[in-house]
């Protein structure tokens, strides 16, 4: 039997996307509703590509949502046109996915679509469930279906208008390395909240003014000439001292308590690590260890809504899972109180900025001496209403457990 899908795609066209990659029709009518006619046509060429020719795709005028007596002749004559076809086809079956469209849309689609006798398909992200109801029977309980995973992070960022065209965890060196590293990593990441000082002011070396590392546009990172020798604003003590020890061991930088002030990081692999790179590998580490199937970490994405991309967003690590999407950024922040929350609440504005149009669980990592703040930074961002998860210092050591529960329920844990 043949079948055609009819989908009205919303805002969030990602969700459209998973009736049809599961059932995997002959033929698909796009309808963008609350969504402009370009993000119709993006998804159109992302379904002819996913279904390499197999399937039919065609994108219809935009419905006019706001007026139920355009929107209603509309309904009609989509069905008319379809139920014609029936003749031609009498064991074409159609199935209708409303897509998250308002309440007067769905009543008028589903009234017009009884013509062509259409089932209608319902999508449940977060219980995971595929509802199909048959039209022609009021009676029956609707048909349950579990929702494969059919989306990872290529196929969400591109039903949304996004682009990755690379991530940093592309690559089995850096992979390796990330392995290599663990016991240092995992270190670093348990004792964060007792050496968030020492952290920012390592991340400070090296990309604060006067710093380790410049930024070149056309050759990337690259030590800044007569920068490696840094100065620790204090003189260390324990555990501080124990944790430089650890670096110097590493290669990572030089250090000795015979002249406590003195840091020299001299390489570029320490620079980046120490820049932030082991909160980066310890993000895709806990992903690792947490069983996400899709992540990537340092993901740079371009917006193919716009014409030219002068800055791409760097998202520090994406995840799917059970096709919905985890969006990370993290903070490394100076030292001192008022420093970490004021950094702390420009970052959270940030991470909303970069993820803007994605429904996504966004997460900020914030490693900062919040512990002496007058305010933890995830009261501030309570306050304020962002839709933010915040995961401070002491609750680093805990990052793989909340992405398992992440990953088990769709929900970041006390969320």
């Amino acid at each position: 039997m043949s079948h055609l899908h009819v989908a009205l795609v919303t805002e969030r066209p990602e969700v459209s996307l998973i009736p049809i990659l599961q059932l995997r029709p002959q033929r698909v009518v796009l309808v963008p509703c609350q969504t402009s006619p370009q993000a119709a046509e993006r998804l159109a060429i992302l379904l002819r590509h996913e279904m390499c020719g197999e399937t039919q795709v065609e994108v219809c005028p935009s419905l006019a949502t706001q007026d139920p007596m355009r929107c209603a002749i509309y309904a009609h004559e989509l069905a008319e046109s379809l139920y014609q076809e029936q003749f031609d086809e009498p064991n074409l079956s159609v199935t209708l996915d409303l897509g998250g469209c308002g309440t007067m849309t769905a009543l008028l689609f589903q009234q017009a679509m009884q013509q062509c006798s259409a089932d209608w398909l319902y999508v449940d992200p977060h219980a995971g469930v595929l509802y199909r109801m048959a039209c022609d029977s009021a009676d029956r309980r609707p048909e349950a279906m579990a929702i494969e995973p059919v989306l990872d992070v290529d196929r969400y960022l591109q039903a949304n208008g996004r682009k990755r065209v690379r991530a940093l965890s592309d690559g089995a060196a850096w992979r390796d390395a990330c392995q290599l590293r663990k016991p240092l990593t995992y270190y670093l990441a348990h004792h964060a909240d007792r050496l968030a000082g020492l952290l920012g002011e390592l991340h400070d070396m090296v990309h604060g003014r006067d710093g380790v590392m410049t930024a070149d546009p056309r050759s990337g990172a690259r030590l800044r000439p007569g920068g490696e020798r840094q100065r620790l604003r204090a003189t260390p003590h324990f555990p501080v001292t124990d944790a430089l020890n650890v670096l110097s061991e590493a290669q990572l930088l030089q250090w000795t308590s015979d002249d406590p002030h003195s840091v020299v990081i001299d390489t570029l692999d320490g620079a980046l690590y120490l820049g932030g790179g082991w909160l980066t590998e310890y993000t895709w580490l806990s992903t690792q260890e947490a069983g996400v199937a899709h992540a990537c970490c340092e993901a740079h994405i371009l917006d193919l809504s716009v014409q030219h991309n002068h800055e791409p967003v760097v998202s520090d690590c994406l995840a799917v899972e059970r096709n919905q999407l985890l969006f990370v950024e993290w903070l490394i922040a100076r030292p001192g109180a008022e420093a970490c929350l004021e950094q702390g609440l420009k970052r959270l504005h940030e991470i909303l900025d970069h993820s803007a149009g994605l429904s996504a669980t966004r997460v900020l990592l914030a490693c900062g001496e919040f512990d002496r703040t007058k305010q933890h930074l995830t009261e501030l961002q309570r306050r304020q209403g962002l839709r933010v998860e915040v995961v401070e210092s002491a609750e680093l050591k805990h990052l793989p457990a909340l992405l398992a529960k992440w990953k088990e329920h769709g929900r970041w844990p006390g969320g």
